[in-house]
């Protein structure tokens, strides 16, 4: 493994930059999203920003929680290609994390279906119940694929850092 690191330390170190800024970039823009909804929420009429203060809240909240993520992994990056490196706070506490990121994303999936329902109930359309079941469908297979790589990689995460810390001190 330290010969592939050694191997492969510039690209290692461009994946670090690059997931650094991109995470950063995505904990800003869901930060912004946040913020957008509170000035549209003081100018705008109510009933205009409904539906779209929901949306931006489900998406600034993804950005959020998926640059939390890229910052794990960047953190991961260096752990793996810099010896002197310590676990970051994000790496150390990444499988706590990514189940908060699981439980975000059920309570996210619950105000989506609500919020679905809400609009299917208010407009008239021929076949409500066959859209409403092929959304809540799709969205539960979407959520149980999401959950479970999540989960797994944080058990993942949880495992081998305390390996890779032993390895560090054999070396």
């Amino acid at each position: 493994m330290n010969a592939f690191i050694q191997k492969n330390k510039k690209l290692l170190k461009f994946y670090y930059i690059a997931l650094r800024l991109s995470g950063w970039i995505l904990l800003t823009l869901g930060v912004c999203s946040y913020a957008i909804i509170i000035v549209l929420g003081r100018t705008l009429r109510v009933e205009a920003i409904v539906a779209t203060s929901i949306n931006i809240r489900l998406g600034g909240s993804h950005l959020i929680l998926f640059g939390l993520l890229g910052l794990g992994i960047a953190q991961l990056i260096k752990y793996l290609y810099d010896s002197k490196s310590k676990a970051g706070f994000i790496l150390r506490h990444g499988n706590k994390f990514l189940y908060l990121y699981v439980i975000a994303i059920l309570i996210l999936m619950v105000i989506r279906n609500v919020y679905t329902i809400k609009y299917l109930s208010s407009i008239d359309i021929e076949h409500e119940q066959l859209l409403y079941c092929s959304t809540t469908i799709t969205s539960i297979v979407l959520f149980a694929a999401k959950g479970l790589v999540l989960i797994g990689v944080g058990q993942f995460l949880r495992r081998i850092l305390p390996i890779i810390e032993e390895s560090r001190t054999l070396v």
